[in-house]
C-alpha cells in the first residue's frame, strides 16, 4: 500500500505493511536513556509492547505503527494534547492508514498495545467501559465506547472466555478503562465527533458509523515478557481478535449482561478472640509482612491491600535471596473475599485458626541487578520472568491480646520453590495491620523490626509527615504488647556512600525493657520512589542482623528521604 505519511514518521517509529484490515499500535514500546536524569515524577516506559507488537503483527498479517525508540516522558504518543501540538504526523498516520483500510474492507479493527507493571499474567481492555456487577457501562458521565456492542460481543467476549480458559485473567477496565478525555482512544468515539482539528474529527466519524472498533489493551508483566505465557496470549489473540471475522448487521444499542455470581455475604473470621478484617468491611485494609529467615537468609516482604468497598484489591510478595537477587510478584485483582479469603491472581491469603495460609502459583519477576530500583526502567529490562511455587503458614501465638498497634509479633513457616533452588523458611517476624494512610509509604520514614523470637519482638516506626514527624512503636515482651512512645527510643545510623549500613538502638523504661544492641546491615535493596507530589525519596531497605545479650535478631527495615536538587 502508497502511503504519504511515510515520509514523515520519525527515526523511533517503525510502520509494519499488512494484508487484513487490523492495525496494531504500541505508543509506548521505547526506551529512556540510560544516563538520563533521575526525576522526581517519571513514568516506565511499556518494556515488551515493541516486540510483542511486532510479533502480532507477523502473526496475523496486520498493519502496525511501533515507538521502539522514543521515551514516553519525552513525548507521549497516547495524550491526545501532546499529539495535537507536537505530532499531528501520528494522527495523520492514523487517519491515512485507517480511512484506506475502511474504504478497501469497510472496517478495521485497531488495537493499542500497552503495558500494566503488575506480574500477573493479565489483560485489561479499555474501551471507555467497565464492569459494574454483571453489566458493562461507561467508565464515567463522559466516556464514551470506542467500539459497538456487536463487535464487543462477538469479539471480545470470545477473546475474555478462550484466555480464561488458558490462564490468562481479562478485566473490563479494571485500572486503566481508556476513558480519560486525554486518551487517544476516545479520539475513536462519538466524544470527539465535534473536535475542530480535522483528522481527529474525521476519526471520530469512522468510528460512529461503526466502521472502526478499537481497543486498548493493557498486558501485564507475564505477557509481555518472553516465557510460556506470553506464547500463550499471542496464541488467543491470533484465534480471535487477530482474525477478521464479519460482524451481524444488527445495530445492537446496549451492551450484554453477565452471567456472574452474586457477591458472598459477609463473613466474620476471628483469631485469638480479636476480629480479623479478611471478611467484607466498610474500610480499606492493609496486611504487611516483614519477616527475614535465619538459616537460609530469605527476606519475606509484602502484603495485600482490600475493601469490600472497592472495585479492586491487589497483592504484592517479594523475596530477597541475598546480595542482589530478587523475586517479585504483584498483582490487582477484582474485590471477591469470600470466608476470610482473600485472592490476587494466584496469591491467595486464608484465615485458618489461628493465622493464615498464604500460597502463591504462577510467574514472577526475578532481578540479579544491583540497581534494580534506582531506574526502575532499567531493572525491569534487566528481569526475567519464571514460574514460583511458594506455600507459608503464618501463625499469631496465643494469649498476645490486642496490640496498642496493629503490629503482631508472628511466626512464618513454609517452603519456597523457584527454578533453580528450594528454600525452607522458619522465622519470627511481624504480621502489620496499618492501612495505607499510616505507612507514610510516600514519605521520609525509618523502620526496624527486630524479631528476638517468642518472647521477645520490637517493631518501629518514624515518619516525617507534612504536619511534624510522627513515630511509634510496640514491644512484645513475655506474651504482653507494650507502646513505645517517641521518647523511648534512639535510633542511629552508620552511612556509607549515603546508604545506611549499620544501626544502633537505645530503649528506656517506662515500658519494662531496657535495651541497648547494634544492627548491621545484611542486605540493602535502594531504589528511589516516584512521588506524583514532591520531590522523590532516595529509599533503602532490606535485611538486617542484631545481637543483644547473644541473642539474634533477624528482621526487616527501611530507610528512606527526600531526593536532593541536582546541582
Amino acid at each position: 500500500m502508497s502511503l504519504r505519511f511515510l515520509s514523515s514518521l520519525p527515526a523511533w517509529m517503525t510502520y509494519c505493511d499488512g494484508e487484513v484490515p487490523i492495525v496494531l499500535v504500541a505508543p509506548h514500546g521505547g526506551r529512556r536513556p540510560a544516563d538520563a536524569p533521575i526525576r522526581d515524577s517519571l513514568k516506565v516506559n511499556d518494556l515488551y509492547t515493541a516486540e510483542l507488537t511486532t510479533l502480532l503483527a507477523a502473526r496475523t498479517g496486520s498493519y502496525a505503527l511501533i515507538n521502539h525508540a522514543g521515551d514516553r516522558n519525552d513525548l507521549d504518543l497516547n495524550r491526545i494534547s501532546q499529539v495535537r501540538t507536537r505530532a499531528p504526523w501520528f494522527l495523520d498516520a492514523l487517519l491515512e492508514l485507517l480511512s484506506a483500510l475502511v474504504a478497501h474492507h469497510g472496517a478495521v479493527r485497531v488495537f493499542f498495545i500497552h503495558g500494566w507493571n503488575v506480574v500477573q499474567p493479565v489483560c485489561d481492555l479499555g474501551t471507555g467501559l467497565k464492569q459494574k456487577g454483571d453489566r458493562v457501562v461507561p467508565a464515567s458521565k463522559v466516556a464514551a465506547p470506542t467500539l459497538s456492542a456487536s463487535f464487543f460481543t462477538e469479539a471480545i467476549l470470545p477473546f475474555r472466555t478462550a484466555a480464561l480458559a488458558q490462564g490468562i485473567d481479562v478485566a473490563l477496565g479494571r485500572r486503566y478503562p481508556a476513558a480519560d478525555k486525554d486518551n487517544v482512544m476516545q479520539v475513536f468515539s462519538a466524544r470527539f465527533a465535534e473536535d475542530p482539528f480535522p483528522a481527529i474529527r474525521t476519526l471520530a466519524a469512522l468510528a460512529t458509523q461503526e466502521n472502526l472498533n478499537a481497543v486498548q489493551l493493557e498486558l501485564g508483566v507475564g505477557l509481555r515478557w518472553p516465557g510460556p505465557e506470553r506464547e500463550r496470549f499471542i496464541e488467543v489473540f491470533c484465534q480471535t481478535l487477530g482474525k477478521c471475522v464479519p460482524l451481524t448487521q444488527e445495530k445492537v444499542r446496549d451492551f450484554p449482561v453477565f452471567s456472574f455470581s452474586s457477591p458472598p455475604a459477609p463473613v466474620t473470621v476471628h483469631l485469638n478472640g480479636s476480629p480479623f478484617s479478611l471478611p467484607r468491611i466498610p474500610e480499606p485494609t492493609r496486611l504487611g509482612l516483614h519477616f527475614h529467615d535465619p538459616v537460609s537468609g530469605l527476606g519475606v516482604m509484602g502484603g495485600i491491600e482490600f475493601s469490600s468497598a472497592a472495585p479492586t484489591q491487589s497483592g504484592r510478595l517479594m523475596l530477597s535471596l541475598g546480595g542482589t537477587e530478587m523475586v517479585l510478584f504483584t498483582g490487582e485483582d477484582a474485590t471477591t473475599i469470600d470466608a476470610g479469603r482473600v485472592q490476587v491472581g494466584g496469591f491467595v491469603w486464608q484465615s485458618e485458626g489461628d493465622g493464615l495460609a498464604i500460597s502463591y502459583h504462577g510467574p514472577v519477576m526475578r532481578f540479579s541487578h544491583p540497581q534494580a530500583f534506582i531506574r526502575l526502567e532499567e531493572g525491569l529490562a534487566a528481569s526475567w520472568i519464571e514460574s514460583a511455587a511458594i506455600v507459608l503458614r503464618l501463625t499469631l501465638p496465643g494469649g498476645f491480646g490486642m496490640p496498642p498497634l496493629p503490629l503482631f509479633l508472628a511466626h512464618l513457616r513454609g517452603e519456597v520453590r523457584l527454578r533453580d533452588r528450594r528454600y525452607a523458611i522458619d522465622a519470627w517476624g511481624f504480621l502489620d495491620m496499618l492501612k495505607s494512610e499510616e505507612t507514610g509509604r510516600l514519605l521520609p520514614r525509618r523502620l526496624l523490626s527486630l524479631p528476638f523470637g517468642p518472647d521477645l519482638g520490637i517493631f518501629l516506626s518514624w515518619v516525617d509527615t507534612p504536619a511534624g514527624p510522627r513515630s511509634s512503636g510496640v514491644i512484645y515482651h513475655h506474651g504482653t504488647p507494650h507502646p513505645v512512645r517517641p521518647e523511648d527510643w534512639e535510633l542511629r545510623y552508620t552511612f556509607a556512600q549515603g546508604r545506611p549500613t549499620a544501626f544502633h538502638l537505645s530503649l528506656t523504661p517506662p515500658h519494662p525493657l531496657t535495651l541497648q544492641c547494634s544492627g548491621e546491615t545484611v542486605t540493602a535493596i535502594p531504589i528511589v520512589r516516584h512521588a506524583p507530589q514532591g520531590s522523590a525519596l532516595f529509599v533503602t531497605f532490606g535485611l538486617s542482623r542484631t545481637l543483644w545479650q547473644g541473642r539474634e535478631a533477624r528482621g526487616v527495615y527501611e530507610f528512606s528521604e527526600r531526593r536532593k536538587p541536582e546541582g
